[in-house]
């Protein structure tokens, strides 16, 4: 049994091992004068050379010798026996509260210092694997820059992740003493999570893509995997239900340095492109969420990564086709919404997702009105007429929007005017675009529109996502900056028609595929096969994404 499509993974650290032995031989054979070291890269530089020097790796006849197919059956290869997830230590009713290892070296504010090593590591060679050197430093120049939707410098991508996988490398290079044995395994599972992501921006998608660094993103994949459980396994049961003020203060950053590693892993997955495995992660990070609140441990660090993978979990909620039907409470209304303490974070979502609090908050009610709404239509009953003046009221929100109620100026303080200005351009289009697609969600899954309304609502998603294209090249951006979140252009091109509103989105999403983020290919096929259902089977189903992802088999979480 494979990873693929499963929704539960036990993953076997024997079979890691194993794999990771694999790739070691791999790289003995095809590096030739690199003289070997223990993990990853040493600390002191020797006289390695570069086997692919500015280029990207080629396969040979050797390095054919373990295919890709082998590699991934023998990376994700689990056990039916075995039920448990890599987060079933993260399970509150049997593991009670959470505290962190013991860690002489960890401070009480914060495991590292959020600030940019980006020049440090962008400007000279500091570690002696070529591999890995070249990995990490196209993530910060390459991915970093790429993920987010618009420049920033507290993208989490750069000042969270980033630092904390170097705290990573670092237990790697110094493991020998107490230094590194004491620094928690999530960190080093952030490092090999960013490795393989960088890994798989390299390798591209398509006929293109180079399998060289195929492999290598898996076997770094692998080793971030085994990390993680590790890191997880590492978390002691606290004795009693209210943790002392110690715990508290000493558990905080390791928890930061957990979530990072998570929200990486979901980025990895993206980035891969199957989005095979982005749901194991966003329950784990649910389940981790939910304890650190109850205990009390959060911090500013906290609840941004919190925030970010709350809406990534209602992402993933607005492309499912099995949510379950929830029979409408009036309690429950959108008075009282549970989302806003997660989501009510300063220039959180902004930055890393470009939409607001307000307009996710919009997008979280919408997903849970059509699972109220399909109770009632599963079972033939007519709707409450409270939940439909709440679908009402909803429309009309989601209506009296505006752009000018956002606080955006306050958010891109930087450092150039003209930085600032880009910036600002950029935010307002994603949340026009996003506002706009919010519309076209809803009519797709609350309420009808007509055809004439339907189009002019995906034209208006398509003007402002054309728009953000045209201020980025306008600035000189090339391919690997600000890549544009997909969600509106996902939602609003299923819907388009025939001819030329589909044209436009045919020039958007071939643009789109210069960023080399591998899920971007994967939910263009989907679009495609939306029109195909329509037209060629006179599929009339709505969402048009929804008999597409059911012909498929496939999830997929459009960011």
């Amino acid at each position: 049994m494979t990873l693929e499509g499963s929704r539960s993974w036990p993953f076997q650290l024997d079979e890691v091992d194993r794999q990771i032995a694999l790739i070691d031989d791999y790289h003995a054979i095809n590096i030739e004068g690199q003289s070997c070291s223990t993990g990853p890269f040493s600390v002191f530089r020797g006289h390695a050379h570069d086997p692919y020097g500015s280029h990207s790796p080629t396969t040979s006849a050797s390095t054919t010798s373990i295919s890709n197919e082998d590699t991934a059956e023998h990376i994700h290869q689990c056990s039916e026996s075995d039920s448990a997830t890599i987060y079933d230590y993260i399970d509150i009713g049997r593991r009670g509260s959470l505290s962190s290892p013991s860690n002489s070296w960890q401070n009480e504010d914060s495991l590292v210092t959020y600030g940019s090593p980006m020049s440090t590591i962008s400007s000279s060679s500091i570690f002696e694997d070529p591999i890995v050197d070249r990995l990490m430093k196209n993530y910060v120049i390459n991915v970093a820059n790429v993920l987010p939707p618009l420049p920033h410098p507290e993208s989490p991508y750069a000042s969270v992740y980033v630092p904390n996988a170097m705290i990573g490398a670092a237990s790697l290079i110094l493991g020998v003493g107490d230094i590194g044995t004491n620094l928690p395994s999530s960190n080093v599972a952030v490092f090999y999570a960013l490795l393989a992501t960088s890994a798989f921006q390299l390798r591209g998608s398509g006929v293109r893509s180079d399998s060289g660094f195929d492999l290598i993103g898996r076997s770094f994949r692998a080793k971030a995997f085994a990390s993680l459980q590790k890191a997880l396994g590492e978390l002691p049961v606290q004795n009693g239900n209210y943790p002392s003020t110690e715990f508290h203060q000493s558990s905080v950053p390791h928890f930061e340095t957990l979530l990072s590693a998570m929200l990486a892993f979901s980025s990895m997955d993206i980035m891969e492109g199957s989005m095979s495995e982005y749901w194991i992660h966003l329950d784990g990070l649910e389940l981790l969420a939910r304890q650190l609140r109850n205990d009390g441990k959060t911090s500013t660090i906290t609840d941004r990564l919190i925030a970010n993978s709350s809406f990534l979990s209602t992402v993933a909620s607005t492309t499912s086709i099995d949510l379950p039907s929830i029979p409408w409470q009036y309690d429950t209304s959108d008075s009282s919404d549970v989302e806003e303490e997660r989501f009510n974070v300063h220039h959180g979502l902004e930055v890393t997702y470009g939409i607001t609090y307000s307009l996710a908050r919009l997008m979280r009610r919408i997903v849970a009105r059509s699972q109220n709404i399909s109770f009632y239509v599963s079972k033939d009953m007519p709707l409450p007429t409270s939940l439909i003046a709440a679908c009402t009221k909803l429309s009309d929100d989601i209506s009296d929007w505006s752009i000018d109620s956002e606080p955006l100026s306050e958010l891109f303080v930087l450092d150039s005017e003209r930085d600032c200005h880009i910036s600002l351009q950029l935010a307002r289009s994603h949340l026009l675009a996003f506002a706009n697609c919010l519309r076209v969600y809803y009519h797709t899954r609350i309420l009808p529109c007509s055809s004439s309304e339907m189009s002019h609502y995906v034209e208006l998603v398509a003007h402002h996502l054309m728009t953000i294209e045209s201020i980025k090249s306008e600035a000189n951006y090339d391919s690997n900056v600000a890549a544009t979140i997909t969600w509106p252009g996902f939602i609003a091109s299923c819907e388009a028609k025939q001819g030329s509103e589909r044209d436009v989105w045919r020039r958007w999403w071939n643009g789109m595929l210069r960023h080399r983020i591998g899920n971007i290919p994967h939910l263009w096929n989907i679009v495609q096969k939306a029109w195909s259902l329509r037209d060629d089977e006179g599929s009339t189903e709505v969402p048009g994404w929804v008999p597409a992802l059911r012909a498929t088999g496939k999830r997929v979480l459009a960011i």
